[in-house]
């Protein structure tokens, strides 16, 4: 057994990231329902950050919602408890809908992972309702996922006689295809003529695509359903304004709603950069040799959050040169600015060193599961190597004191060589938010012992001289 101190080693890691993806998704939309005005609480738990029992078979998140007034008092809320069998966790998503009466309110939501009530998050969101129930207007635009045809049901996702499903983080991923809205107008019956909804679809900033423009009549009723349905499957990845105009039947402007949502497309950004319609920025990234940026673009995974990843995939298995350095490119300015290639430099200098270090001939080293959890969370603070144990193969546990990405403190890992090939670690357990959780990591670790065959339901193995792995991971 070696006790590894790593203050000396890989000096050069600084601390670029704090990467910590999002684990739940709120918005809350606005609607009238004959003369009273409601909200809907739309609330998306991310699965991959939710811990799930492998041994009860569960998971969940459990939440509170409050509806405050401009003095603090609460208005409405209640609690709430989702919990689903099967693992790994999977996402989760809800609707909570409340009657408000006009006027100013603070929406606050308390969030916890069922099976880690250390594991919590608060957001906040400001609204108005205004007094314009028998007015003519608009409710806020909702933007969807998935959009069914089915008659009116008992549940919050219903509503016009279609399944809405909620889109989390207003973020259009590279398999939706289209975008869904739905929005309300209400007392059209009191318009001149015939009533009409203006949609335009353009990019946030730039002039790159070109924008969108349709129409869409509506019907004249004390409360119009609409909903739009446009073809995304071109767009290329950015962020995009949508905007919601009423019209009157003499091309008056009733009212507006605008929205701003993500879309993720590298098959798209492919195509768009390969066609040369545009002259983009590569900035530093055009100096990198062609043969170095699959490289380069593979030792960004491990810290790349979860949208960027896909399109990593994506280019690994069809970007072309361009669309690749047009990436990186992107990438590290969001991340760094000015700094983006300072920062790019250090980080791969670092990440070089990870390849070489843990590299052991099935791919680079910083994809291995040790050079995957070095680049994310940065060098451990101590590292328990094991070689000599008998009744187990070699195996390393790594201590984190603290781990700002997960919000933690006395973070473990352990990686053990069931194949005893060179380098050849795998993680079998860890103690950190979001990474691989095992119950039974002890009975998996000692599996070829043969002194005892402990249960199917046991998570632990009895004691023995020869067997300090737990010993050693509750250090």
């Amino acid at each position: 057994m070696k006790i590894i101190s790593l203050a000396a080693v890989f000096t050069i890691w600084s601390s670029f990231f704090a990467y910590s993806a999002p684990d739940i998704s709120m918005e809350v939309y606005r609607f009238r329902a004959d003369s009273t005005n409601y909200i809907e609480v739309s609330l998306y738990f991310v699965g991959s950050t939710l811990r799930c029992d492998s041994l009860k078979n569960r998971f969940g998140a459990e939440y509170i919602i409050l509806i405050k007034d401009t003095t603090g008092l609460i208005q409405a809320g209640n609690k709430y408890q989702l919990s689903r069998e099967g693992c790994p966790a999977k996402d989760i998503f809800d609707t909570r809908r409340f009657t408000l009466s006009p006027g100013n309110y603070i929406i606050q939501v308390e969030a916890y992972d069922l099976m880690d009530s250390l594991h919590q998050v608060s957001i906040t969101q400001e609204i108005t309702i205004n007094d314009s129930r028998d007015q003519v207007g608009l409710s806020d635009g909702q933007l969807l996922a998935l959009v069914k045809s089915e008659p009116d049901q008992v549940s919050p996702f219903h509503k016009s006689g279609l399944y809405l499903e909620p889109l989390a983080f207003r973020f259009y991923y590279p398999s939706l295809k289209s975008v869904y809205l739905y929005l309300e107008a209400y007392h059209t019956q009191l318009l001149e003529g015939q009533p009409y909804l203006q949609y335009t679809l353009k990019p946030l900033s730039g002039n790159y695509p070109s924008p969108i423009v349709t129409y869409k009549k509506v019907k004249k009723e004390k409360i119009a359903a609409n909903l739009l349905q446009l073809d995304i499957s071109k767009l290329i990845t950015g962020e995009y304004l949508l905007e919601a105009a009423l019209f009157d039947g003499n091309k008056q402007l009733v009212e507006t709603h605008k929205m701003v949502f993500n879309r993720l497309n590298p098959e798209g950004d492919s195509l768009f950069l390969a066609s040369g319609v545009a002259d983009q920025e590569l900035g530093f990234a055009e100096f990198i040799p062609e043969d170095s940026l699959d490289y380069y673009i593979r030792a960004v995974a491990p810290v790349a959050n979860s949208l960027d990843v896909e399109v990593i995939n994506t280019l690994l298995d069809k970007g072309s040169p361009k669309s690749k350095r047009y990436f990186l490119h992107k990438y590290w300015t969001k991340r760094s600015g000015k700094l983006a290639v300072v920062d790019c430099n250090a980080y791969m200098k670092v990440a070089r060193i990870v390849d070489k270090s843990y590299q052991s001939g099935f791919g680079y080293g910083f994809e291995t599961d040790r050079g995957h959890i070095f680049l994310k969370y940065g060098q451990p603070d101590d590292i328990i190597a094991v070689e000599d144990e008998p009744s187990a193969p070699p195996y390393e546990i790594w201590f984190y004191t603290s781990m700002p990405e997960t919000r933690q403190a006395n973070v473990r890992f352990l990686f053990y060589n069931p194949s005893l090939v060179r380098n050849d670690f795998r993680l079998l357990h860890s103690t950190a938010n979001g990474e691989i959780q095992n119950p039974r990591w002890e009975v998996e670790l000692y599996k070829d012992s043969t002194q005892e065959i402990p249960g199917v339901d046991e998570s632990e193995m009895g004691d023995n001289v020869h067997r300090n792995a737990r010993t050693y991971f509750e250090y």
